[in-house]
């Protein structure tokens, strides 16, 4: 068995024998981030970081772990406004209570207060782990991060690309993030926040717009695959459609979200899904572009629409 990696221990320790690899992760819930758009905007935002000194990021941590670790959490809610906690669609979030006792019903984690959360990585792949309290209010602020579970290191049919690419793209609506709102005071009940009807007006990739996000690979390392994950965070369905002779293989997450055309390859992800595929650029020629649309899952319209060169 190899050693815990220790990575950070905060007013708790989980106290538990396991055959299999320990993690501690702290992550703190913040209402006070920032978010530069351009020169001229800055939106308030919330978000996860893993240091009170820690600037706010879209997505906010992220996990790393490979499969069969254990994963515990010291969540540290230090918002101001309604409580919030963890949650994964795909993974099971095991909460327990500062005795260490499970919590047979979950709760939402007040302010000041902290939340003790585990996971068992089990399946290898790409995830979306959010506070789902005032959904999608808490999420489209910023309340969200990836989680990233590799193969274990020696399983010898493991993909290992030379270069890995994470594109978590998603949509603000600047009317959800003004002082009135995100400034909500506190209020244990945890009273659903108000919300003006989702228009969004800005599309973005990493906490970046679209136009100012990089290709996939570098143009001299074209005949390198690259492991491509791709996260929908949003509340619409992103579609990306990628350039013939572009060849995709599917790793992990929904097959049918791959769709084949006449001319190269489309992907349709859904609010909350997450894909990983490797890319094949090498016969795609210099100048081509991978095209980002916006959907409106109720309208069924295209509300945006960006290119992003293939290659750097």
């Amino acid at each position: 068995m190899r050693k815990w990696n220790k990575i950070l221990l905060v007013f708790s320790v989980f106290v538990t024998t396991f055959l299999f690899a320990q993690n501690e992760r702290l992550i703190i819930g913040r209402t006070t981030g920032k978010l530069a758009i351009d020169k001229n905007t800055t939106l308030r935002t919330f978000g996860f970081t893993n240091t009170l000194s820690g600037q706010v990021t879209l997505p906010g941590f992220g996990i790393d772990v490979e499969a069969g670790d254990r994963v515990n959490i010291d969540f540290w809610n230090i918002s101001q406004g309604n409580p919030v906690s963890l949650y994964c669609k795909e993974i099971e979030f095991e909460q327990r209570d500062k005795e260490n006792e499970l919590m047979k019903i979950k709760e939402p984690i007040h302010h000041m207060e902290h939340g003790f959360y585990s996971f068992q990585a089990q399946k290898p792949g790409t995830y979306l782990y959010y506070s789902p309290e005032n959904y999608p209010f808490n999420l489209q602020a910023g309340m969200f991060g990836v989680i990233i579970i590799r193969p274990k290191t020696n399983d010898a049919v493991a993909v290992k690309p030379l270069a890995e690419v994470l594109w978590c793209s998603y949509e603000i609506d600047p009317k959800w993030h003004t002082d009135a709102i995100m400034g909500t005071e506190y209020d244990d009940r945890n009273i659903p926040i108000v919300l003006p009807v989702y228009k969004p007006e800005y599309f973005l990739i990493n906490g970046n717009t679209i136009p100012k996000t990089k290709g996939l690979q570098a143009l001299q390392h074209k005949k390198e695959t690259v492991l491509f994950r791709l996260v929908n965070s949003g509340l619409y369905v992103h579609e990306i459609g990628f350039p013939p002779p572009t060849k995709l293989q599917f790793i992990t997450g929904k097959e049918t979200s791959i769709i084949a055309l006449p001319e190269g390859y489309k992907v349709a992800l859904h609010p909350g899904e997450c894909l990983e595929v490797l890319a094949f650029l090498e016969d795609v020629s210099d100048k081509e572009l991978i095209s980002y649309q916006f959907t409106d899952p109720v309208s069924k319209k295209a509300v945006y629409k960006a290119t992003i060169p293939v290659f750097y």
